[in-house]
């Protein structure tokens, strides 16, 4: 698993933007309060018309509360030792993509190329061009505010690691499947279960029928998934140890 793509992804996953609210009652509104209400969570008010948005929500607020109880925390150690892999990752990257480009350049010598082979080779090469130039760019390229980006990188590597350790515990107190995500290893069934315990204990409601289905599609769609095989070591030794010190 590369961190440095795990990295963009909670990026883009992360581009949801959250508008909280006190209505004159006193009770806290995520969204516009004049958008649909679709369900409540730990006492506040989820208005939105976006079944993913909702579910991201309640998500959130419980997991949220669920490390707040089982004193899941970050430390500045761990923060640093999942920025060292990080870079690991990304040079490991370029000089696999600097081995692809070399081999790519000396198969294009070749005098007795076929046309369909060259013209394919020849559009890797310009892929792995700009990745490279894009890479280069992100990598010598001047940073308006040194402390906000430091401070952005930390903030991001401590939302994984949180993550992770949250994943750990409910995999730990529930059990069942896991599946690959990019990132790291995610406990589906944990969650499956977590969350229905959670609804009847009335932590969280659904007000909204339409997007009931929607809501736990993702959890009971196993065609949605890549699951680690059962009772294989890497199974056993998914939650182990972070993926991150892993070399």
């Amino acid at each position: 698993m590369k961190t440095h793509r795990a990295l963009r992804c909670l990026l883009v996953s992360l581009g949801l933007s959250v508008v909280c609210a006190v209505s004159g009652a006193g009770e806290e509104i995520y969204g516009k309060p004049d958008a649909p209400l679709a369900a409540e969570v730990l006492g506040i008010e989820i208005h939105t018309d976006d079944p993913d948005e909702m579910q991201y929500v309640i998500l959130q607020k419980l997991t949220d509360r669920y490390a707040a109880d089982h004193g899941i925390a970050v430390n500045p150690e761990e923060i640093a030792a999942y920025l060292a892999h990080l870079e690991q990752d990304i040079e490991q990257d370029r000089k696999e993509n600097e081995a692809q480009r070399a081999e790519i350049v000396r198969k294009l010598q070749a005098q007795d190329l076929p046309g369909d082979e060259r013209t394919r080779l020849a559009a890797q090469l310009e892929a792995l061009n700009e990745l490279l130039a894009a890479s280069d760019g992100a990598a010598g390229g001047a940073v308006a505010n040194p402390k906000e980006d430091k401070a952005a990188r930390e903030w991001i590597a401590s939302s994984f690691i949180r993550q992770w350790k949250i994943n750990r515990a409910l995999y730990e107190q529930y059990g069942g499947r896991i599946v690959y995500q990019q990132g790291g290893p995610e406990p589906l069934d944990a969650y499956r279960k977590f969350l229905e315990e959670q609804e009847k204990q009335g932590a969280f409601t659904i007000l909204n029928k339409e997007f009931e289905p929607e809501f736990w599609k993702y959890y009971v769609t196993d065609s949605m998934h890549s699951f680690y095989p059962a009772g294989s070591e890497e199974e056993a030794r998914a939650f182990q140890d972070p993926w991150w010190l892993s070399h």
